[in-house]
């Protein structure tokens, strides 16, 4: 086999999912033939890059050397490619690129394979962002024609006059508790019971995700005690499952880590609301309508594939989510 750049994504795949089975599932592939794939990679790159175990594979010495030189390759080519599309595009007089982008973790990929299917002739230009802010200001100076982004109750996100907002579905946080917590033992959790615990939490931003959960959490009694900040929810993951922290999730994240449990709280105290933003100069409205029912169809399927929240969903969170974007 001769190694070839589509095989330096299969290894970013990879170590990006952390497990075999959820790499195959981004490449769309089978789970053996994502394995075989890999093995044949690392034969020919001279030996192993990856350490096997039944939580996942982590890559090895060897690997994060090779892992780095790929990312460095990988962007690089990206770069050549749309630096050679955009000057085509200039001499020859074809349409830009419609520009999409999103911080609303699997929303974004919904909304990527919702413009495939609706604007095959287009080319899609992907813009996804940790910070939101720097996302609506994308979008705020036509740098972005549509996203997807989640907005906190009482946190809203300043959009210029030229873009529309529409919520698409208000998305409960669930929290994410050791197996052997005693609350894990419960189906929903009381937010006040939580008052004792130490969270771990994303790093503050202009999104305003502490003050949130300071105002929330004080309205129940308590003020909480964060005492970890990572954006890395691997890390949150470990912690949790150690018994030392707990951390609000979305319910529409992969299965818990071992170790770790997903509760829905009782009353929904905690949610965003997941929007759909487009700049009303490059994208035409019934384009807009088209893409949000998309991804409301597709997060619905996306809910039935999470045995928890389906549960949650099916016992009246459905009406919560679905009513009136007022909370």
């Amino acid at each position: 086999m001769h190694l070839e750049f589509r095989h330096l994504r299969v290894l970013l795949t990879v170590a990006e999912a952390g497990s075999i089975r959820r790499a195959a599932a981004r490449l769309q592939l089978s789970q053996p033939a994502t394995s075989a794939q890999l093995k044949r990679i690392e034969h020919e790159l001279g030996g192993p890059l990856f350490t096997r175990s039944a939580e996942g594979v982590k890559p090895n010495e060897n690997g994060q050397y090779v892992l780095r030189c790929a990312r460095d390759l990988v962007v690089g080519f990206d770069r050549l490619r749309e630096h050679a599309r955009s000057a085509a595009e200039a001499d020859g007089g074809t349409a830009s690129p419609l520009r999409a982008g999103g911080t609303a973790g699997p929303l974004v990929s919904l909304l990527i394979s919702a413009l495939f299917e609706l604007v095959p002739e287009r080319r899609l230009g992907i813009d996804a962002r940790r910070s939101v802010h720097t996302l609506v200001k994308a979008l705020s100076q036509s740098k972005c024609d549509i996203a997807v982004f989640g907005e906190f109750p009482g946190f809203p996100l300043p959009v210029g006059d030229s873009v529309v907002t529409r919520t698409l579905l208000r998305e409960p946080v669930f929290v994410l508790l050791a197996e052997d917590h005693p609350l894990a033992r419960q189906e929903m959790v009381s937010l006040r019971d939580l008052r004792g615990e130490e969270w771990v939490m994303p790093e503050a931003d202009e999104s305003g995700v502490h003050a949130y959960l300071h105002l929330t959490c004080q309205s129940a009694g308590f003020t909480p005690r964060i005492a970890h900040v990572t954006p890395d929810l691997s890390v949150a993951q470990i912690l949790v499952a150690g018994r030392r922290a707990v951390c609000g999730v979305w319910p529409t994240a992969d299965v818990p880590a071992q170790g770790t449990v997903q509760r829905p709280l009782v009353d929904v105290p905690f949610h965003r609301r997941l929007q759909l933003a487009w700049n009303t100069e490059s994208v035409p409205a019934g384009l807009a309508d088209a893409v949000g029912e998309r991804l409301l169809a597709a997060y619905l399927s996306l809910v039935r594939q999470r045995p928890q929240y389906l549960a949650w969903w099916e016992g009246g969170g459905e009406e919560f989510a679905l009513g009136a974007a007022d909370g």
